[in-house]
């Protein structure tokens, strides 16, 4: 049993360490964050509070804010010097002990395919109504860590993830499915044989940051809430 400020430390180090990571392949790569109180990303290209924001590490106290912070800053803390929570951005941490999970497939084996990083980054903008937002930064990101899958039909990905194994923890990220292939279980099917496999290989749990539509599929899967991550914007009026 893994308790549940261990699971929501561990969807926040995941969280953080992928918005380092396209900040770090981005241009210029000094957009990575990386400090004891906050990690992720000054990405000024997009406006994303899902892309140019940081994560502050459970447990620790949110930064005052300042210039070379980006414009969102993620925390379970209940407020943020300096900025304002936007709350219609409030999302749930999840996770779960891979050991307590049960990864059966209900309708059979799946084949999961590694689709491009592009192509990942593709999928996700049509599954939100987004033009060329993740393609640019996707296509740099250069991380061992890094891992795509997707299903595949009539030759064209429809659903997709990307995992970043940290530890023993699998941080479960850009999970999509095409609008019209939606409501088939596709999402959960895959992610289940995903965790499958990170237990195979040794590792204990898998986190992720639930959104609305996500987040009946995580439910399901056995994911539970351990926190909720608040958004906290840079008051512009201030």
């Amino acid at each position: 049993m893994i308790d549940d400020v261990e699971l929501a430390r561990r969807s926040l180090v995941g969280f953080g360490e992928t918005l380092a990571a396209l900040g770090r392949c981005s241009a210029p790569a000094t957009a990575e964050v990386r400090r004891p109180d906050a990690l992720g990303a000054r990405i000024s290209t997009t406006a994303s509070p899902w892309l140019d924001a940081v994560v502050v590490p459970y447990g620790a106290r949110p930064p005052v804010d300042d210039p070379q912070l980006p414009h969102c800053l993620w925390s379970v803390a209940a407020s943020a010097p300096g900025r304002v929570e936007e709350k219609s951005l409030a999302m749930p941490c999840m996770g779960l002990a891979l050991a307590d999970a049960d990864l059966r497939l209900e309708h059979g084996e799946v084949e999961v395919l590694e689709p491009s990083l592009g192509v990942l980054a593709e999928v996700n903008d049509r599954a939100y109504g987004q033009t060329h937002v993740l393609g640019p930064l996707m296509g740099a990101l250069r991380d061992e860590r890094v891992r795509t899958h997707g299903l595949r039909e009539n030759g064209s990905f429809v659903c997709v993830a990307l995992t970043l194994s940290l530890g023993e923890d699998l941080s479960i990220q850009y999970v999509a499915t095409d609008a019209e292939h939606r409501r088939r279980g596709l999402a959960g099917r895959l992610l289940s044989a995903v965790m499958a496999d990170a237990a195979r290989r040794g590792l204990r749990s898998a986190t992720l940051q639930a959104s609305p539509d996500g987040l009946p599929v995580y439910e399901r899967l056995g994911f539970r809430r351990a926190a909720t991550l608040r958004a906290f914007l840079r008051d512009r009026a201030g």
